[in-house]
């Protein structure tokens, strides 16, 4: 398992679809419906930015790309692997 931050950047246009990806993920946080070995632990979004970071906990960067091209938001996105320091 290793901590992930996830960048996504979209363009202005795109942001409802956006928002609806959000709101879906979220609710497969909250109802365990996410596949195992994924945990979503923050949603940030960037005011004014058409930007977001999210956390996740999951088996790895490339697993964590598998899963957000399934689900396919209208975003630019980048996975990183991170190592908490605080």
């Amino acid at each position: 398992m290793a901590e992930m931050v996830v960048e996504h950047e979209w363009k202005s246009r795109n942001g409802e679809s956006v928002m609806k990806v959000v709101g879906d993920i979220i609710g497969m946080q909250k109802n365990s419906s996410l596949p195992e070995g994924f945990t979503l632990r923050s949603v940030l979004l960037l005011n004014g930015e058409n930007r977001a970071i999210c956390n996740w906990d999951a088996p790895d960067a490339k697993s964590l790309r598998e899963l957000i091209g399934k689900v396919n938001p209208p975003t630019r996105n980048t996975v990183y692997e991170a190592n908490r320091a605080l």
